[in-house]
């Protein structure tokens, strides 16, 4: 199951009939008009005002809307210690990850609360559809309907400056003896995300290939068999695509001792290819090409999700994760926002929290999130005193989040990226994991961290990244011509490698794969193990490197601007030899 697309429609230009229609808005959201009506409803999601659109005239009725109903998750307390207990090198249970219906058994909400969702719905005429694990009901209905079961006003919300508009709700509300069950709701609220492009860079920027790659961080020790269980995957956006030619000519001037199999890949969900006459997504043949490129041969997907809602399309993603069998090892993803996700995207707390515990999931089963931090530095201003954001999802617990770096000119040294701000800093929206304490302890306490003002930053958030990889100057190919990428969403999916290439080991040697990495990198690390410490630059600059009024510096072990460093892929391949098998003996009884 999962979510479709949300209709799009170009809307009427009413001129002052569709003001006095918008002027309805505000009615819609009264708590108070609503709940005079009823007394036992109460809201279950709000509607955000986002930056850039504004309310058009009310939507027609028999327009159709697709919406996804998350019901309250059980015992995730219990399932995040159970990550960490398969998660932590020094467990016994290190590597003995869930199976999918023990992590449905643990958290999926009780069949009473999918009776009595799917009842209300009824009673408005939606015929719900149960997913596997009883996590949610997905429905198509019409916008009178959605109107009618959720008390709200469904308006056209239009871009500013732009003739596109989607469909939008007012605030949601349900009985309190349904409302209880309800996580969040996905498909009502929310706008598409625009992947801005990655940072230009000049003509003496270092040309970074696969093969350099594979030269500075010592890729070498493991033999990809092209058999088996090993998979990796790049997520895709908002008719982000990409195509086979480039892709080829990518292999051919850059990895030509590549097998010619190596450069196949299988668009496992949506349209992912652009048509031979369609230019490609210059952001998205990175993200592909140097997942497949530093280390060929591990079978590649491309996850591809363009609805109305980003948030959405977040959910679908994961519960598309969830309800596999056999997904990928490994996902690569080069999106993300720094700021408030409500204001800038539409993205609700309930929302959010609700991706975050299917993170926890996707965790508990094995499988390997990589997220880019971001190109916008510290997320600061450059002038008035503004709260920092980091980059979100890559800022979410179960998240590992890639920063980047660059050589320093006439040499392999490296150092963090001046072209743009490497994306750092501390989350305001979840609380800082038990696995990074020591390492973030130390940094905050170094005077050479020049830390922001204390109000400015959530000092005892999810700190982030944790760890960098080169994002300046990567040789690419996009509608058959060559071209300079990077940005940290180049460095993340080169890692993604990287991690494929440990888990073949793994896979190999009849081992489980590595799964949630951050205790393990976080231990390792501290150790003095697995990674080059990167001690010089700061992420006090945004994606076109202007500066910024605050931020963060590199210092000695691990700091808010390359995290631990970058890889040392023998270190790396050494300490994985030493970890335990994962091989379950038993049940795991959760």
């Amino acid at each position: 199951g999962g979510v479709a697309p949300l209709q799009l429609r170009r809307p009427p230009r009413g001129g002052s009939a569709a003001m006095a229609l918008a002027s309805l808005w505000p009615v819609a959201l009264s708590s108070v008009a609503v709940l005079a009506g009823a007394a036992e409803l109460v809201r279950i999601q709000e509607a955000a005002n986002v930056q850039g659109w504004w309310r058009g005239p009310l939507a027609p009725g028999s327009e159709e809307v697709d919406v996804v109903i998350a019901l309250r998750n059980w015992n995730m307390d219990k399932l995040d210690r159970e990550v960490l207990a398969v998660s932590s090198p020094s467990s016994a249970r290190y590597g003995q990850h869930l199976r999918p219906a023990e992590v449905a058994d643990l958290t999926s909400a009780a069949p009473g609360a999918q009776i009595a969702v799917g009842g209300w719905l009824r009673g408005a005429g939606i015929l719900a559809v149960p997913s596997r694990w009883g996590d949610r009901l997905e429905f198509r209905a019409t916008v009178a309907q959605v109107e009618a079961v959720f008390k709200t006003r469904v308006v056209r919300l239009e871009q500013v400056g732009r003739r596109s508009a989607i469909l939008q709700a007012a605030d949601l509300f349900a009985p309190a003896e349904v409302a209880k069950d309800i996580a969040a709701v996905f498909g009502l609220h929310g706008i598409p995300l625009q992947r801005p492009p990655a940072p230009a860079f000049g003509p003496l920027a270092p040309k970074v290939n696969p093969a350099l790659l594979r030269e500075v961080h010592q890729v070498s020790g493991v033999e990809v068999s092209r058999i088996g269980r090993n998979r990796r995957a790049v997520v895709e956006f908002h008719d982000q695509r990409v195509n086979r030619w480039d892709l080829a000519t990518f292999f051919d001037r850059y990895v030509p001792s590549a097998q010619p199999s190596d450069r196949n890949f299988t668009c496992r969900l949506g349209d992912c290819e652009a048509k031979r006459w369609e230019p490609p997504s210059a952001e998205a043949m990175v993200d592909l090409q140097y997942l497949m490129g530093p280390v060929p041969g591990v079978e590649t997907e491309v996850w591809s999700f363009s609805s109305m809602s980003w948030c959405a399309d977040l959910k679908n993603w994961t519960v598309h994760v969830l309800d596999s069998d056999d997904p990928p090892l490994v996902f690569s993803i080069g999106y993300g926002v720094q700021g408030s996700l409500d204001q800038i995207q539409g993205c609700g707390h309930e929302m959010v929290a609700n991706v975050e515990e299917d993170f926890v999931k996707i965790a508990a089963r094995g499988v390997t999130l990589i997220f880019s931090s971001g190109d916008g530095g510290s997320g600061g201003t450059f002038g008035l005193k503004s709260k920092l954001w980091p980059a979100w999802p890559g800022s979410a617990p179960h998240a590992t989040s890639v920063g980047a770096t660059q050589f320093e000119p006439l040499s392999r040294e490296q150092l963090a990226t001046g072209a743009f701000g490497s994306g750092g800093g501390f989350s305001w929206r979840s609380k800082r994991p038990s696995w990074q304490d020591r390492a973030v302890e130390a940094f905050l306490a170094n005077p050479m961290a020049r830390l922001p003002v204390a109000q400015d930053f959530a000092r005892d958030g999810r700190a982030v990244p944790d760890l960098a990889a080169l994002g300046v100057g990567l040789e690419a190919v996009s509608g058959d011509r060559s071209f300079a990428g990077g940005g940290t969403a180049a460095a993340a999916p080169f890692f993604a490698s990287l991690v494929s290439l440990l888990n073949e080991y793994r896979l190999q040697h009849g081992q489980s794969p590595l799964g949630f990495l951050n205790p393990l990198i976080y231990e390792m690390a501290a150790a003095g193990k697995g990674f080059a410490d990167i001690t010089r630059g700061g992420n006090r600059r945004d994606r076109w490197a202007k500066p910024l009024r605050e931020g963060f510096s590199c210092t000695r072990g691990w700091d808010a601007v390359t995290g631990w460093g970058v890889p040392r892929f023998q270190d790396l391949l050494e300490y994985v030899k030493s970890l335990p098998s994962g091989r379950r003996q038993e049940e795991v009884v959760v």
